[in-house]
């Protein structure tokens, strides 16, 4: 099974003009963040589609067991697409607060390939777990529309959504969303010029003050970069959001809830 997905995979042919045999191994990648270390396999999953038509937005969950203490919690989560031409799809950073290691988003695959999640937890484990997707059309290159200059000209809205109240010790969900082409880098236009990057690299989260969740985001999270997560609400307060853009502007939003 395995050898026929791997064979599948590389008979496929992508328009990354330049890029192909892709440039950076997603191993390599991982043993760069962690080290020569021994990943567990129980306690995390990573919830795909097996199939998809179009790999433009891809539906992805991470889940993880723990207790979301200081002792028990996510410090830093991997997500890498093994047949992408850069592997690592984003980071992102769990807080006790958030009271479920739980999130949300979409993603950019180029082919059929292997996604992977590595996650170093605040008591020193290592996790990982490997997920297949099959893809009929990649979405690495081919995606967005209009000119460099159209791409320099949009203007990102943000929206975020929680309830207005909760019990207090109560998980509620935290959704986030920016509209934005998140212009890989890897599109030529009509006169075969490359168009350049734009895409939101950070997203924070705070809550009365205090981080919250962030993440770091690269080309392979989709256009209109959405995020799903979690907060324990202990005190009514303000949740404070921000997206930084790589033409170097910053995107925020508040919204508030009250403990009844």
């Amino acid at each position: 099974m395995a050898a026929a997905f791997a064979s599948a995979a590389a008979a496929q042919v992508t328009d990354l003009r330049g890029f192909d045999p892709l440039w950076r191994d997603a191993e390599a990648a991982i043993r760069a963040f962690f080290g020569p270390v021994t990943f567990q396999r129980a306690g995390i999953a990573l919830d795909l589609p097996e199939q998809t038509d179009s790999g433009s937005t891809v539906p992805l969950t991470l889940r993880i067991d723990a207790a979301m203490t200081e002792a028990d919690h996510p410090a830093v989560v991997h997500v890498l697409a093994h047949g992408n031409p850069t592997p690592h799809v984003f980071s992102a950073w769990f807080s006790p607060a958030n009271g479920r290691a739980e999130l949300s988003t979409r993603i950019r695959l180029e082919r059929t390939q292997s996604v992977t999640a590595v996650a170093r937890m605040s008591d020193g484990r290592h996790l990982r777990v490997d997920r297949d997707v099959g893809v009929s059309f990649g979405a690495c290159a081919q995606i967005g529309e209009g000119s460099n200059d159209d791409v320099i000209a949009f203007v990102p809205r943000t929206r975020v959504s929680v309830p207005a109240r909760a019990g207090r010790g109560e998980i509620v969900p935290v959704r986030t969303l920016i509209s934005h082409p998140m212009e890989t880098g890897l599109r030529l236009n009509a006169a075969d010029e490359w168009i350049r990057q734009r895409i939101v690299s950070r997203f924070r989260c705070a809550f009365a003050g205090r981080p919250l969740f962030r993440a770091r985001l690269y080309p392979a999270v989709a256009s209109n970069p959405y995020f799903h997560f979690h907060a324990r609400i202990l005190e009514s307060g303000i949740f404070d959001f921000d997206w930084y853009d790589t033409l170097d502007m910053t995107f925020a939003d508040r919204a508030a809830i009250e403990v009844v």
